[in-house]
Order: C-alpha cells, then structure tokens, then sequence
C-alpha cells in the first residue's frame, strides 16, 4: 500500500514539474512587452489588446498617428497558444539603425534660428589639379567632383566646371588640404656666342603644402573661413638668404555661399592669362631660355610672360603680402574679383595696388579678362641732389590688362588663346625723375585633346603651347646694364598627361622648347645674342 502510494506522488509530482517547464519554454517566446503585460493583466478602464512584435527601429506611420475612433467589436473567441520560436543569439541579431537628424547641408535650419551644421569630409577628386594662381574661383568644400572631357581644365574655375553653381549650403568644421608637386627634369642652354658654353643641367625639385581649413557656418548660408599652409620645398637653398619652410595661403574669409565673399590676408589672385597644361609655376619650361650662362643666376633668364601678373603671385620681394579682395557672382556662369594690394616691400619701399578681373562659363565658350595698376614709392621722402623734394624719384608705376578666350567645340577638345599688355615707368634715380620705360606684349594659345575619352570613360590628354613675349624698354633683364633693348622670348611645350583619377593626381610628361633674341638699342651698339632651351619633364602631382 506504502509502495503504491510512493509511485503515485511520484508520478503527480512529475506531471506538475512538466507543465512548469512548458510555461516557462511558452514565456521565453514571447516579447518581454507582452510578459509584462500579462503579469500585469488589463489596466483599469482600457481594453487589453493581444501584444504584437514591432521591428525596434520601425516608426509609426501618419495612419497609426491620427485618432481613429473605437468600433465596438465582439470578444474574441479564445484559441490555443502559437509556441514562437526562441529568438537568436544577441551577437546574431543586426544593431538597431540610429535615428539621425537631418544633416544642415540637407536642411536648412528654420527661419529665426541656428543650428551648427555637422563636419563634412571633402569628397575625393578626380581630374588634374587646378593650377597655380587660375582661378580659386569659389573653391567648395567638398569641391564638385570633375572627370569627363576637358571641364576640369585649369584654368576653369570650381563652380563653373559644370556651369552650375556651387553647393548652396557650407558645413562646419576643420579639413586638411595640400598637396605635393615633384618634378625630375633635364634640361640644356647654349648661346651663339663663342664665350658662352652650353650648360646641361639634371634638375629635380619639388614642394609640399600642407595647411588646416577652418569653416563656420553661420547660418542662412553665410560661412566665416580661415587657412594657413606651409610650403616645404624638395630642393633647398643653402645661400642663408631663404627660409627653407614659407608660408603659401593665409587669409580669413566671409560670405553667403554661391553668391559673394570677402577675404583678407595673403593668397593668390584669379588668373586671366590661361596657358594649359604644358606650363607649370616654377619649372623649367615656364622660365624658358636664359641670357646668363650662369645657372644659380635667378635673375639670369629672357623676359617672362605678362600675364596681368602685377598683383598676382604672394612673393613679397615682388608684391606685398597684405591683400583684400570682394568677389561676386551675379550668375551661376559669371564672377567678379576686385583685389587691393597694399604692403612694405623688401626694398623699403610702399606699394598700393588694385586690380579687376572677371569670368564667364557658357558650354561652348568661356572668356576671363583683367586689368590693374600698382604704384611703389619709397618708404623715405625722396629729394633732389639740391635737397629739394622729389615726388617721382625712386619710385614705379605698373599697369596692364589682359585676357583669354576658350572654344570648347567637344567635350574632349579645348582650343585657347590669351594676350596681355603691361606698361612700367621706373624712377630708379634716387636723386633725379629719369623715366626708364618698360613694355611688354605677351600672346599664344594651346589645343587640347582627350584622346583616351573617346573610347572609355578614362582621360588621356595630349596637346602643344606656344607663347610669344617682347618686351622693349630699359631692364627687360637684368644683362643689359641699364641700356635700352629689345627682346623676344618664344616657348613651346608638347605635353601628355594622365589623370589618375583620384584627387586630382595626374602624371604628366613635357617636352619644351625655348628660343631667345636680344639686342641692345643704344645708338652705335650691335651686340647681339641667341639662345635656346631643351628640356624634359616629368611630374607626378597629388592633391587633397
């Protein structure tokens, strides 16, 4: 009787723990919500509704938002529980999409208020780079990606790569920007003159620029900017006279994005005077032929280009480095850049300056055109030898004008053509205003053709320069001695380039050719002197 009563209490408490099991097994499928509001039962005055999965990062919709009224609907009739699955591991399960708020670039903020806009990393860019000087016209952060045909040309500025206007919004924050320029060249000079044996040079040089941009937006588009980059150079200088590390850009910035800014500080102005992609800044082709025989002469080289270049490069022995300028875009085509000048000089002297350039972008035609003038005086009153006041000794007047113009009857082929014209008055007596006069008229024009873009959507770019420069007056160079002359400087370049297609990392070889003829126009004078140039090089350039 014992023994029968055992296995039944035995069998019952078996029975209980099983049916404990599976309410516990039941319980672990389903949501922890529901557990809580079956623990809970219905709360008082509410219905109780059976609990739903809902996806955790799902919103609800304008439906489920509006107040729908209660329908009286009749209980439902019960039905056996559905035994869900036991859900996967945690590490299985994907994180939950964070919810952001709309970036300020996207979504203005509303009227009467501000709200920071978040830090946008530049887009990466493709093509060649911009070139030195050619317009920095409205750079954008990030700047619009450039590939097809020839619209990334260098001289075309930022915004009217595509004939639209820049981004209509500016996103806060600090972004780095440079880039690095290595040239290897080789390079031969000769002479007419028996005196003058030729001079064969393996040339390598190169710089580095690196500097923080710093943007607010201030709201309503409105945008304050500040820079300042250092240039490292790749072949120093050990003649104690230059700092081996100088400054390139620095200046600060205000203005509505896409429509005007102010800036102040020292940078490079627009370039008019449009040469292609044969002829860098600093490079062997762009100096060309030389009248020294002497190659550390940096002064020892035929006229160089006018390229309405007065107020142009950041060179203080050349201009000041105090500069502020207003630029304006009355369309999405069309830009406006008027530019004071003011500063010391190395040579203690004042200089005041200003220049005018304009812009415009259509599909099939462009034109940049410029004009300045630029006064320098001595930073002492200047006198007669007689002690008398003397308002023009020691003193220059500059003033110029020039432009380009581009026909672009392909996307791949671009064809241009630029002029300039520059006057100087130069006072260098210190004690008397004796004029020496200087002109200079600059003219050529280059043809581009992407060849490679013809059959893929890569870009291989061929094309020739030619430049002619005369200038006529007194110290077109620095050999004449002060003595009237004439000369005439011409420069070819043959050129392959090939963008890598990333920030505007190209590859490019150049070939250059460049002749000189001087001579000297005093009365009774015959001296007369030929020179050429060869060279070679080759350029790897990465932008960021």
């Amino acid at each position: 009787m014992h023994r029968s009563t055992g296995r039944l209490f035995i069998a019952v408490c078996l029975f209980a723990g099983a049916g404990l099991f599976a309410s516990a097994v039941r319980a672990q499928g389903e949501p922890p919500s529901a557990a809580r509001s079956k623990k809970r039962g219905p709360q008082r005055g509410k219905k109780a509704v059976p609990a739903q999965t809902e996806e955790p990062s799902a919103a609800p919709s304008s439906d489920e938002a509006a107040p729908v009224p209660e329908v009286p609907t009749p209980p439902p009739s019960p039905s056996p529980p559905i035994e869900s699955a036991p859900p996967p591991p945690a590490d299985v399960l994907p994180p939950p999409a964070p919810v952001l708020p709309p970036a300020a670039d996207v979504m203005p903020p509303p009227e009467g208020s501000y709200a920071p806009a978040a830090v946008s990393k530049p887009a990466a860019r493709t093509g060649p780079p911009l070139e030195a000087g050619l317009p920095g016209w409205m750079v954008t952060t990030p700047a619009p990606p450039v590939w097809s045909g020839l619209d990334w040309d260098f001289w075309c500025p930022n915004w009217a790569t595509h004939g639209a206007a820049p981004a209509p919004h500016v996103s806060s924050g600090l972004d780095w920007h440079g880039n690095l320029e290595l040239d290897d060249g080789y390079v031969k000079y000769s002479w007419d003159q028996a005196s003058y044996r030729p001079v064969t040079v393996l040339d390598s040089r190169g710089r580095f620029v690196l500097g923080p941009m710093l943007t607010q937006n201030l709201g309503h588009d409105f945008f304050l900017r500040e820079t300042g980059q250092v240039v490292a150079w790749a072949r120093e200088v050990h003649d104690g006279q230059h700092y081996q590390i100088n400054a390139d850009d620095v200046y600060v910035q205000v203005g509505q994005q896409g429509l005007w800014d102010f800036m102040a500080g020292r940078f490079l102005t627009w370039r008019v005077f449009r040469k292609g992609l044969g002829f860098d800044l600093y490079t062997l082709e762009d100096t060309g032929a030389r009248t020294s025989t002497n190659y550390t002469d940096q002064n020892g080289f035929f006229p160089h280009l006018y390229e309405v270049d007065y107020i142009f490069m950041r060179d203080p022995s050349i201009t000041p480095a105090g500069r502020a300028a207003f630029h304006l875009y009355p369309t999405s085509w069309s830009g406006i850049e008027l530019v004071g000048s003011y500063g010391h000089l190395e040579g203690s002297q004042n200089v005041l300056g200003g220049r005018l350039a304009a812009g415009m972008k259509l599909k099939y035609f462009s034109l940049l055109a410029g004009a300045e003038y630029q006064a320098v005086w001595g930073d002492q009153p200047a006198v007669y030898s007689d002690s008398t006041p003397c308002a023009k000794c020691n003193s220059r007047r500059h003033y110029g004008a020039g432009g380009s113009a581009a026909v672009t009857p392909l996307q791949q082929i671009e064809i241009a053509f630029s002029l300039a014209y520059g006057k100087e008055h130069n006072y260098l007596d210190l004690n008397d205003e004796i004029d020496t006069p200087k002109k200079t008229f600059s003219w050529g024009g280059y043809l581009q053709i992407d060849v490679l873009s013809f059959a893929v959507n890569r870009s291989l770019i061929v094309g020739g320069a030619f430049f002619r420069n005369e200038c006529r007056g007194i110290q077109c160079t620095s050999t004449a001695n002060n003595a009237e002359e004439y000369d005439r400087h011409d420069q070819i370049a043959y050129y392959v380039a090939y963008p890598l297609g990333f920030n505007n990392a190209v590859v490019k070889l150049v070939f250059s050719q460049a002749t000189g003829y001087q001579e000297l126009l005093s009365p009774g004078n015959t001296n007369k002197l030929n020179a050429s140039m060869y060279s070679l090089r080759l350029r790897f350039a990465y932008y960021y």
